[in-house]
């Protein structure tokens, strides 16, 4: 899903009171306007207020990274009310929320899990999952993805050499972590974009757009690969 078709799907919920996760927040959204990039609201308190697309965009981004994303850091000197952009993510119908150390977090879902312009919290269950993947990436010092066509062959080998199991975290994808290294293991199938099978170094920073993005485990990477060389960037 691309960030415009959050904006469409945004703009249904316009003349929409909207509940807010923080008692007493809720807001009212009044209008979208391409033209400025900023959305409209009125508060429960009756100001009229805008809201740029750029907030939105950096929560979003940052949700099709991560397993969970806490707006107030995200959004860090955006000025005050974070919680209004907050709010408006929240209530889109593949969005839920749950609370991590007493702060709030967002998690973007695979599917719709409720109407439009509804809060829902996820259920405990779900929410341990996203906290220990989450708690996981934070310690991770490196990232190893291994694209295989035969996941049972290459899993196989990898329990032989190193001694441990892999553990499956969604179909098609098993991980494996070693100190601060992450090992993900993806069968090639199963993945929305074009990459060679191979052993991926997963890094951030620069790189020449080779244009070619592919979704591992709800997150975007750009592939890069010259020669011998295969890495992966978080896009």
């Amino acid at each position: 899903m691309t960030f415009d078709e959050v904006i469409n799907d945004i703009e249904k919920m316009v003349g929409l009171e909207l509940e807010s996760i923080k008692p007493g927040a809720n807001i009212t959204l009044t209008g979208v306007n391409r033209t400025t990039e900023r959305i409209e609201l009125i508060t429960s308190a009756g100001k009229e207020k805008t809201r740029p697309f750029s907030e939105l965009r950096k929560i979003w981004d940052k949700l099709c990274l991560l397993p969970a994303v806490h707006v107030d850091s995200v959004l860090r000197g955006s000025g005050s009310s974070r919680n209004q952009p907050e709010t408006v993510m929240a209530n889109l119908p593949y969005i839920e929320w749950f609370f991590l150390d007493k702060k709030k977090h967002l998690a973007l879902m695979k599917q719709l899990t409720h109407d439009y312009g509804t809060l829902l919290k996820m259920d405990e269950i779900k929410a341990t999952d996203l906290k220990d993947k989450l708690l996981n990436i934070g310690n991770v010092a490196c990232e190893i993805v291994v694209i295989t066509e035969n996941i049972k062959e290459t899993a196989a080998i990898y329990e032989k050499v190193m001694g441990v199991s892999l553990k499956p975290i969604s179909p098609g994808v098993y991980e494996q972590y070693m100190g601060e290294n992450r090992f993900l293991f993806v069968t090639k199938n199963t993945l929305k974009g074009d990459i060679e099978p191979g052993t991926y170094v997963v890094v951030t920073g620069n790189v020449i757009g080779s244009g070619n993005i592919v979704d591992i485990d709800d997150r975007k990477f750009e592939v890069y690969i010259q020669g011998d060389l295969k890495l992966l960037f978080p896009s």
